[in-house]
C-alpha cells in the first residue's frame, strides 16, 4: 500500500485537524430553519449524516473546541460563530422570550476531507446552556445533557439523618 500525502496529512494530527471538515447544526423548536455551519470550506457543501441524509452546509467564520475527554459520554463543545448578520442575534431573541425555556440543541460532525458521505465523528444532542454575543459575533457552549447532575434523587435534611446536624449549625 502507498502512503500517499493526503493520507500522511489525515494521520499526522499534530498541528491540529488537519484532513478534517468540521461542522455544527444548531436546532430550536421555534426557529424557521437550521443552523448549519461549516469551518474550512468557503464553499456550500452538502454533507450526508449518519443516517444517511444529505444536508447543504453553508461556509462561516467559526471556531470549534471540543472537551478534552472524548472517550467518555460527557461531551462538552464551544462554537464561536463570527459575525454574520442579524440572523443569529434574531434567533437568540426567539429563545429568551419563550415563556417556556427550551435549549436550542448542538451538533458536531468531522468528516475526512473528500469523504463527505459518513462523518468520521460526531457528537449529536448537545443542550446549548450558554449563549454569548459581542462585537465579534456568538458563541454556543453545549454540553450532553445532565451532564453536571449528580445525586441519587434522595433528599437529605437534619430531620432525616441527623448526622448532618453538624453542617446545619
Amino acid at each position: 500500500m502507498i502512503i500517499t500525502d493526503e493520507m500522511l496529512a489525515v494521520l499526522d494530527q499534530s498541528s491540529g485537524p488537519v484532513g478534517l471538515l468540521e461542522c455544527i447544526e444548531v436546532s430550536h423548536p421555534n426557529w424557521h430553519r437550521v443552523l448549519r455551519y461549516i469551518v474550512n470550506s468557503s464553499d456550500p457543501m452538502d454533507l450526508t449524516h449518519e443516517d444517511g441524509q444529505t444536508f447543504t452546509y453553508s461556509f462561516a467564520p467559526l471556531n470549534i473546541t471540543r472537551s478534552n475527554e472524548e472517550e467518555n459520554l460527557d461531551q462538552k463543545i464551544t462554537a464561536a460563530i463570527g459575525d454574520v448578520g442579524s440572523e443569529i442575534p434574531d434567533l437568540v431573541d426567539l429563545v429568551l422570550k419563550d415563556p417556556v425555556r427550551i435549549p436550542p440543541i448542538l451538533n458536531y460532525r468531522a468528516y475526512v476531507i473528500g469523504k463527505y458521505d459518513l462523518p468520521c465523528t460526531y457528537a449529536k444532542g448537545l443542550e446549548v446552556i450558554v449563549i454569548t454575543r459581542d462585537w465579534k459575533g456568538t458563541s454556543f457552549e453545549a454540553q450532553a445533557p445532565g451532564l453536571n447532575d449528580s445525586g441519587n434523587g434522595e433528599i437529605y435534611s437534619a430531620s432525616t439523618d441527623p448526622s448532618l446536624e453538624g453542617f446545619y449549625s
